[in-house]
């Protein structure tokens, strides 16, 4: 017998041959000259559109093997499920069965991958409402969706596709997907390193076995992208270690039959380590070539390092484009020796034209003028381009308080190979007309508030406030305005009135000896100084009159303390002082809200004149501090570490020295865990009575939380307490000191609400003082919030 053998190829061949010939319906055996078209079935596609597509026209001679052209040409259209074809004297005759249209398109259980992109992508592929029904189409948009959800890690993500059958020939078709869970890391395994152990390599990767902090970092699950990220720290650690010739052989995924597990194995081959024989630049040098030497930190005989080749690099495109050479390119070219394991760096330098600025421009302010923007850019018009005054400007748009954020674009100009134009597009925030806020604070009870305020009054870069708020410690009435530019070198100047009304004794175990109101009206200078890179640096400088009334709680002389009593007998109620401000601020922030570097810093001298017979003189020192550093080696974890140190004292001794301007500490603006405002020493009745002295500080880690970017998560310590100059007990106080620093530990969450900030600390106490005979215990307080908190 004889054998045939038949391949796929051939097999498939004749399948699609078979489909055409039962597609092409009854022919007569001879050809004939096509009179007529006629094509039946056609519901919604114009008969015109269909004859555009056939391959025979009339007048024609149509023979039978050139049938299967036309179901063929048809069939590509993709508008037909069946086709056949038969003749009627010297008619050609199409009986056509269209394909359903898309009558609606369901999607749903995706979240990793949102809608309207998975919308966008398949209108592009023609899968939409109302457009035809291709099933072939489908199965790869669900094979595509596939991939994605592989590459992110989620291996057991499932897609299906249903259509239901709707009236007038259309479908329903839903997209159910199901995303899974991110596969987690169960091992990573690394071979063929002999100089570094396994355990010092796996560090340096962006992905992890399960941990006690996996939960948070949640670099224990596994995407293709973190595993490339991972890949090419393992070539920079082995590289900047002079492992020239370090290459990542393999790297490969294993997944476990659950489809939830991935283990991880990366071969790599080391190498030798090479040394740096020498360095030298070419190209042109359109600076000295000794100033372009001395920012190469490199040595001959030193381990060759990438990272310091990629400093070079950059600390010399810095410097030239900074002399106006925006374009410079740098190549290195690097003369290997296998043999003696050394390299000599060549750095080609490229500078392009000398640049110069033409037009700098903006968009998108729809709300700020031209000018208000225009006066925070530090690079000019006409003159020669600068990269850092370039950045320094983006950075000043950016810190302006009704600015979410800043693109910066250079472009050449058209036609002219030595100027560019400069446009910054600026994202701006919604700059509230009026609001109404209703918070709560377990220090201060329900607090209600309304106001008028305006970041950028009428586009003009200035502050306009007005509000109003009240709760069951302080009311406060206040109007307060600001141009940033009062004059054109950058000083500002702020208008402030004020009329407010404090009553300590609403506040928990607080003195409630007395009330306050007081009316102040003032104004401040902010000189800028000093000419650092991405930093504001202010004097400030002011007066403020204030006119303070103490209103003892005479309907109960018992709730009087003896300090307060002995203080208004010796000082009498009323006091005018004229408050003498000069203060300094550096702001270095990458930006005001939520910042990642930088600091902010404020530090305050008062001095408070008497206006009035019986009024005091006194001063205050005030110093605030933040701090923002990003852990190294990672952009995910910030270091935030945060100071307040006051001082207060009379001029006359401590006895003049008001105990309304008293410091006092606890709560979730100090000591987090501590009831607000009870720390320090206590009054005869027992009650907080606040110092002259404050002293607090908090260190923190900033961690990912991976919900939400309006939310910012952070482990703290606190530490802090207030302090008296004077012997309480001459007062007949019940202590005479306030006993050791305060400490507490906890998570702090702060969010940006559509109502507001929130500020939310679940501390523990790590020193409370339980008391004894003569003074009584620390009162804590493990959760704390506010509502309107400033962060």
């Amino acid at each position: 017998m004889r054998e045939y053998k038949i391949t796929m190829k051939k097999l498939a061949y004749l399948i699609v041959a078979s489909q055409l010939f039962l597609s092409s319906g009854a022919f007569a055996q001879q050809a004939f000259v096509v009179k007529n078209i006629d094509i039946q079935g056609l519901q919604r596609i114009d008969r015109a559109t269909v004859e555009s597509y056939l391959p025979i026209k009339r007048g024609q001679v149509l023979k039978p093997k050139n049938t299967s052209d036309i179901v063929r040409s048809l069939y590509k259209t993709g508008f037909f499920d069946r086709i056949n074809l038969s003749q009627e004297g010297n008619t050609l005759v199409i009986h056509v069965v269209e394909r359903p249209t898309i009558g609606s398109l369901k999607i749903k259980g995706n979240s990793v991958i949102p809608t309207d992109k998975l919308t966008s992508v398949m209108k592009t592929l023609d899968v939409a409402e109302g457009s035809v029904y291709n099933p072939s189409i489908l199965e790869k948009i669900k094979q595509s969706l596939l991939n994605q959800y592989y590459q992110l890690g989620r291996y057991n993500a499932r897609v299906n596709i249903t259509t239901v059958p709707m009236s007038r020939n259309r479908v329903q078709v839903t997209i159910d997907i199901s995303e899974g869970l991110v596969a987690k890391i169960r091992g990573i395994s690394i071979i063929g390193n002999q100089v570094f152990d396994e355990k010092t390599l796996v560090k340096q990767l962006d992905i992890t076995t399960p941990g006690v902090f996996t939960i948070i970092s949640q670099t224990d699950r596994y995407s293709e992208e973190k595993l490339d990220s991972s890949l090419e720290k393992l070539r920079s650690y082995y590289m900047d270690r002079g492992y020239l010739r370090f290459e990542v052989k393999s790297a490969q995924a294993q997944i476990s039959p659950d489809r939830k597990s991935v283990y991880v194995t990366i071969v790599v081959s080391e190498g030798a380590v090479y040394r740096v024989e020498g360095y030298k630049l070419s190209g042109s040098m359109v600076v000295p070539r000794i100033e372009l030497l001395k920012l190469i930190h490199i040595k001959p005989g030193d381990t060759f390092s990438r990272q310091k080749v990629l400093d070079a690099e950059k600390a010399i495109s810095t410097d030239l484009g900074n002399k106006g050479y925006l374009f410079t390119s740098i190549q290195l070219h690097p003369h290997i020796n296998d043999q003696a394991h050394n390299v000599i760096l060549v750095f080609d330098i490229n500078p392009g034209k000398h640049a110069y600025v033409r037009h700098v421009t903006f968009s998108d302010n729809m709300r700020t003028n031209d000018v208000v923007l225009r006066r925070e850019i530090q690079q000019m018009e006409a003159a020669p381009a600068s990269t850092s005054r370039l950045e320094d400007s983006k950075h000043r748009l950016g810190m302006l308080p009704w600015i979410k954020n800043v693109d910066m674009s250079v472009n050449p100009v058209p036609n002219v190979d030595d100027q560019v134009d400069v446009n910054y597009k600026v994202q701006e925030d919604s700059s509230a007309q009026a609001s109404f806020k209703v918070g709560y604070s377990q220090l201060y009870g329900m607090i209600i508030g309304a106001g008028l305020n305006q970041k950028n009054f009428f586009g003009t870069g200035n502050t306009l406030g007005l509000n109003f708020q009240r709760s069951k410690v302080e009311s406060n009435y206040s109007i307060d305005y600001t141009d940033p530019y009062y004059t054109a070198d950058g000083i500002s100047r702020s208008f402030s009135l004020a009329v407010s009304r404090v009553d300590p004794g609403n506040t928990a175990n607080v003195d409630n000896s007395y009330t306050s109101n007081e009316y102040d009206l003032g104004v401040l200078y902010g000189i800028p100084v000093g000419q650092e890179e991405n930093v504001f640096n202010r004097v400030l400088a002011g007066i403020t009159y204030q006119n303070t009334l103490i209103n003892l709680n005479s309907a109960y002389p018992q709730y009087i303390s003896t300090q307060v009593a002995n203080f208004i007998h010796n000082h009498g109620r009323r006091f005018q002082e004229a408050d003498l401000k000069l203060g300094y601020s550096r702001d270095s922030r990458d930006r005001a809200v939520f910042p990642t570097s930088g600091s902010l810093q404020t530090a305050f001298v008062d001095g408070f004149a008497p206006l009035g017979h019986g009024s005091l003189s006194f001063y205050t020192f005030n110093y605030s501090a933040k701090w923002y550093q990003p852990v190294p080696m990672t952009d995910q974890f910030i270091f935030l570490t945060k100071a307040n140190f006051g001082y207060g004292n009379a001029l006359n001794g401590f006895r003049d020295y008001p105990f309304f301007r008293n410091y006092f500490a606890g709560g979730i603006d100090t000591v987090r865990g501590y009831q607000g405002y009870t720390l320090g020493p206590r009054d005869s009745l027992g009650k907080a009575f606040g110092g002259n002295m404050l002293a607090d500080a908090s260190v923190g880690l900033i961690f990912p939380n991976y919900i939400s970017d309006s939310l910012r998560t952070s482990f703290f310590v606190d530490g802090g307490n207030v302090y008296s100059s004077q012997d309480n007990r001459s007062y007949g106080g019940l202590s005479t000191n306030s006993g050791n620093i305060r400490y507490s530990f906890g998570i702090e969450a702060d969010w940006l609400t559509p109502f507001g900030p929130v500020e939310l600390s679940l501390a523990k106490p790590i020193n409370r003082h339980d008391g004894h005979s003569d003074i009584s215990g620390d009162d804590t307080e493990p959760f704390q919030f506010a509502l309107g908190a400033n962060f």
